[in-house]
């Protein structure tokens, strides 16, 4: 009784006005709607997340991986160990101490079935992670071990030259296990919840906001500028953009597409557009007849769509994509095709001859069915495809939305006909690649070549980043040779941020901790 009732007076003092600067309020989206690290999904609960939680590494303001939990670690010349040492002042919001067995124990809950996790991916590194989340192996046999109070050592199953990079992902967090085995699924809510990053939580009010407060614990809270953070459920991108304008938000999550040209002529200093690493792509069935066998279809129809046309006269913030993998990602270069230096007209040139040779013309007209996700950025893309495909190549296009979740199911169980607009959004260069191995099953379009698999499995064998990026370099000149998929747009993050807010730098993660933040 009386937890609650400190519970309910520190949130009645939250929702006060509070002195200019102390509190941070954040547009974020859709409503929370897990606070679980191993269970949550959408990129508002990870902002969250990233406030309340410190994996072994942590972005620092740029979006750079840099200590967390851990104070430093080592690697094994094999590449196959990791030894991670913990900061020796690390605490849970609740003051005890963050130590290496939380780790282990969170690390097998990340990977256990039971647990139901939604990126137990992310471990699958480690030895024998994969067939645990499989339910062949029990989670106890996952290759992690606390050395002792402070060291924590993780066997990988192969090296991961960049498998540090990983570890800043809420599926890597430690979960504190003495509050979860008291509470059950109830130890992710406010008032319960025991976390062990700069905030924790205190207030969770649905379909309005989370509201974080400085953890005293936390190893560095002398630098933590904003004693409070409250992020706000902003579903409606038009109604966010007028509560920024009447301050009452700090910073947004998007702006409206159509609002952009508005925006950066009333509020410039306000804007940032930033390159986000992401892409829109097209995704041919390839289980399905022409697009399984014909390749010159394929590589037509990407030809021909204007990929400057749409980012920067449709999207008008966008960057065309020539390539699968984002430009900019660390130790990465992608494979650039030789017609990204072309003109338009040069492409649709070749465009034409090759849908001549693909069998189609006036004499055999296609028609094709593209779907996509209900959004507007989505249709406006779509549009302008089918457009160019009709201009260029007297294509008939079939536009079909539906929403988020019935695209994905049908992107999962393969039943759209022909094509598929999609956006994907990752900072490891394989996470992009590996969805076109023969083998994936959860977000693959069919696609099967034994030379993009081996090209795979050397990225797999690699120890070092350099072989792991010539590898991965031959599995997308492959792909992108094969027109297995049509890149359209790279990804840009759009927020606006008051002049009031201090230490915010775009960076291709989109990532944006708020203890970096400050009042100015």
């Amino acid at each position: 009784m009386l937890r609650r009732l400190l519970t309910l007076l520190i949130c009645l003092f939250c929702v006060l006005p509070a002195a200019a600067g102390t509190v941070l309020r954040v547009g974020n989206g859709p409503d929370s709607e897990s606070l679980d690290p191993h269970r949550a999904v959408g990129a508002g609960d990870s902002r969250i997340l990233t406030a309340l939680f410190e994996g072994l590494l942590t972005p620092d303001a740029a979006g750079r991986m840099v200590p967390g939990a851990a104070e430093r670690w080592s690697v094994s010349d094999d590449g196959l160990t990791y030894t991670f040492t913990l900061r020796a002042d690390g605490r849970w919001s609740d003051g005890t101490p963050v130590t290496a067995a939380d780790f282990v124990w969170s690390w097998r809950r990340a990977v256990d079935p039971a647990t139901r996790p939604l990126f137990a991916d992310f471990l699958y590194p480690v030895l024998n992670a994969e067939e645990i989340a499989a339910g062949k192996l029990p989670p106890d046999r996952l290759g992690v071990t606390a050395l002792d109070d402070h060291v924590f050592q993780v066997r990988l199953k192969a090296p991961k030259p960049n498998f540090t990079d990983y570890l800043y992902h809420r599926a890597t967090y430690p979960v504190h296990r003495p509050s979860l085995e008291k509470h059950g699924v109830g130890f992710a809510r406010a008032g319960n919840l025991v976390s062990n990053g700069a905030y924790m939580l205190i207030e969770q009010v649905p379909q309005s906001h989370v509201t974080v407060a400085r953890n005293p614990h936390f190893h560095s809270a002398a630098s933590v500028a904003y004693e409070t953070v409250r992020f706000y459920t902003t579903e409606d991108s038009q109604a966010e953009l007028r509560r920024f304008r009447a301050g009452e938000l700090d910073i947004t999550e998007t702006v409206p597409s159509g609002q952009i040209e508005w925006v950066r002529e009333n509020l410039p200093d306000d804007l940032h557009l930033a390159p986000r690493a992401g892409i829109n792509f097209i995704a041919p069935n390839m289980r399905n007849e022409p697009w399984k066998s014909n390749r010159a279809l394929r590589l037509a129809l990407s030809l021909a769509i204007d990929r400057e046309g749409i980012a920067r006269r449709v999207l008008r913030d966008g960057e065309p994509a020539f390539t699968f993998v984002p430009l900019g990602l660390p130790d990465y270069v992608p494979a650039i095709p030789p017609q990204a230096g072309w003109s338009q007209e040069a492409r649709d040139a070749l465009a034409r001859t090759l849908f001549k040779e693909a069998g189609y013309g006036p004499e055999r007209p296609l028609t094709v069915n593209l779907l996509y996700a209900t959004r507007e950025a989505n249709k406006q893309i779509a549009v302008a495809i089918a457009a160019r495909w009709q201009s260029v190549l007297g294509v008939r296009t079939v536009l079909e939305n539906q929403e988020s979740k019935v695209v994905l199911s049908r992107m999962r169980d393969g039943s759209y006909p022909d094509l598929l607009l999609r956006e994907w959004f990752w900072v490891f260069p394989e996470k992009y690649l590996e969805i076109m191995r023969s083998r994936e099953q959860r977000n693959g379009n069919g696609y099967q070549n034994p030379a993009f698999d081996a090209a795979m499995e050397t990225a797999d064998r690699a120890v070092s980043r350099d072989d792991f990026a010539q590898a991965l370099q031959r599995a997308e000149d492959i792909v992108l040779a094969d027109a297995a998929l049509m890149p359209v747009t790279f990804a840009t993050s759009r927020h606006l941020v008051s002049p009031r807010v201090g230490g915010w730098v775009d960076n291709l993660r989109d990532s944006h901790p708020v203890r970096h933040l400050a009042p100015q």
